[in-house]
């Protein structure tokens, strides 16, 4: 009789111990994508408002100065576009990293300048974004087609 069969140890089996990780594995292995997706979507809600907010004060600036159609080209003065945000400047960078190109308040055709975001979901720069790559995109320049990617509108005029 060895000395540890009439002990009373209490303990868990290495099987047990195994089916514990295994689960945590599992739920580790669900949750984190999930995670990581939800911040990725939040950063880009975060910069599609900042784009939002910069192209409107584009647009002030520009009715400010009746900037139109055939006239001259402002230049990008971004104590005018300031002015016209609360709480942002446009030198800051993108929530999600990225930097933005603002450009000229107005191209030749007196259309304001969409301003874009280093950080687009588009990765291969063919103009097509999906709402799930987490978009860093101005929206409102955009058209969705039917399969849900977001198409760039040519008519208007992107920085560059």
């Amino acid at each position: 009789m060895t000395k540890y069969a009439n002990s009373n140890r209490k303990g868990f089996t290495l099987v047990e111990i195994m089916i514990v990780l295994a689960i945590i594995g599992l739920i580790v292995s669900i949750a984190v994508p999930a995670f990581l997706k939800n911040r990725r979507d939040a950063q880009g809600s975060a910069c599609n408002g900042q784009l939002d907010s910069i192209y409107s004060a584009k647009e002030q600036v520009g009715f400010k100065l009746n900037i139109r159609p055939a006239g001259p080209v402002i230049p990008l003065d971004t104590a005018q576009i300031n002015s016209y945000l609360r709480g942002t400047d446009v030198t800051e960078p993108c929530p999600g990293g990225g930097a933005y190109t603002i450009g000229d308040i107005n191209d030749a055709n007196g259309q304001v300048i969409i301003p874009v975001c280093s950080m687009s979901a588009d990765d291969a720069g063919g103009g097509v974004t999906f709402e799930e790559d987490g978009l860093h995109i101005h929206r409102r320049s955009y058209e969705q087609d039917a399969a849900g990617a977001y198409l760039r509108n040519a008519v208007y005029t992107f920085a560059a």
